[in-house]
């Protein structure tokens, strides 16, 4: 009879990738997914420590023991949600409701050439968008400033510009009303939370190969390298997100799970 040898099992990997939030006190948040991955991947390293016989002349190694073990790794995204964007800024995403409540009296201090956003403040640094109803008038708010002539709108960003040659001199105060449109939009600012702790979990879906599911159930997700605001490329050059991945040991569960799926009937 001829020797029966073992089919290779090879695998192109897919999937699909949930991080479940610990908050503070301790609980979780649920599996948020985190859209399309194109990677990710875990790093294992390994530290020995080696023993060496002394009863002969010659020391030989007779030992060597595995003392501590890393898990690490990264979790590539292409996925720009507001919750991602807030992960990668280690920050908060919110849904925010612009009210069309008119605005009167804006002052600016402005002078030809440059551009202003209106709404600006402190607690709202990128201002408003999507206004209608924008009229420049003079520092006593009483006489029109004319448009195309010495300012230019652009409602859907919210700004103006000043324009050179009009009647808007140097370090002029001006007062500007207008009305946002009443509306909804994400935002997202930035925090102060280097890293998130949660647990992971990739359900499978392979291209080849059987599925194993892999879930981690204590993670730390730090952000890392560059993410491009403005790039020059064609239709492939996708951004990407990336965040090193560091897998640890919980104190009543394994590092790692990798589960297979049940085949009825074998």
């Amino acid at each position: 009879m001829a020797l029966k040898y073992e089919t290779n099992q090879y695998v192109i990997p897919r999937g699909r990738v949930f991080f479940n939030l610990q908050r503070a006190d301790g609980t979780f948040a649920g599996e948020y997914p985190f859209g399309n991955c194109p990677g990710v991947s875990l790093t294992i390293d390994t530290e020995k420590a080696d023993h060496y016989s002394s009863e002969t002349g010659l020391a030989q190694k007779d030992a060597a023991v595995v003392v501590r073990i890393d898990r690490t790794g990264s979790l590539t995204c292409d996925n720009f949600s507001p919750q991602n964007f807030a992960r990668w800024l280690s920050g908060t995403a919110a849904r925010v409701t612009q009210a069309a409540t008119p605005v009167a009296d804006e002052e600016i201090t402005v002078s030809p050439g440059y551009f202003y956003q209106l709404g600006a403040t402190p607690s709202k640094p990128l201002g408003v968008r999507n206004v209608t109803g924008v009229v420049v008038n003079n520092e006593a708010g009483t006489t029109p400033y004319a448009a195309g002539e010495d300012y230019e709108v652009d409602l859907p960003t919210g700004r103006i510009q000043i324009l050179a040659g009009g009647a808007i001199a140097e370090n002029t105060k001006v007062k500007v009303n207008y009305t946002p449109v009443a509306g909804s939009y994400d935002a997202v600012k930035s925090g102060g939370s280097s890293e998130l702790t949660g647990s992971l979990r990739i359900v499978s879906d392979n291209a080849i190969g059987g599925n194993r599911d892999v879930f981690c159930p204590l993670v730390t997700l730090t952000p890392s390298g560059d993410l491009p605001l403005i790039a020059e490329g064609n239709s492939t050059d996708f951004a990407q997100m990336e965040f090193g991945l560091e897998v640890l040991k919980s104190a009543n569960a394994e590092a790692i799970y990798v589960d297979g799926r049940p085949v009825p009937g074998v």
